[in-house]
């Protein structure tokens, strides 16, 4: 998924960034709180600045579209964690400078709950949240 090749798209999938590379510990997370631990050090700040498009009420849990802008400057990664997934941590893509930080895709929402973006900016985490129900696919 990438939006200009080698500008952004998921960690695996960067040409500058090895398999080695990837956030093993933060994709085997099993909690919320365990996966954005391992997305940075420090408090993570609320923000206005990073933008959730997506519907209120998901009707497939297992293909939910996402679309996210960071209008923090200096955005170089964004995550996207859903809470009450087995695995939290959905999804990470980087962006080289210049890059604009914005994602569409899909990922799954297995249940009902709270979905974070988690957006690192000049070492410091930022967070933005969208409450969602599930009605197919999942526990809703």
């Amino acid at each position: 998924m990438l939006a200009a090749p080698g500008l952004v798209g998921p960690v695996f999938a960067h040409p500058a960034l090895s398999t080695a590379d990837w956030n093993r510990a933060g994709f085997e997370a099993k909690t919320a709180a365990e996966a954005i631990r391992y997305l940075g050090s420090g408090s993570v700040v609320a923000s206005r600045d990073i933008l959730i498009e997506m519907q209120d009420v998901i009707e497939n849990g297992a293909r939910t579209r996402i679309e996210v802008t960071s209008r923090i400057p200096n955005t170089q990664a964004l995550s996207i964690v859903t809470d009450r997934n087995p695995y939290p941590l959905a999804a990470t893509f980087h962006f080289a400078n210049g890059a604009e930080p914005y994602v569409s895709t899909l990922i799954k929402v297995a249940e009902s709950g709270t979905i974070r973006v988690i957006v690192s900016a000049d070492g410091r985490l930022h967070v933005a949240t969208r409450d969602v129900k599930t009605t197919i696919g999942g526990c809703g």
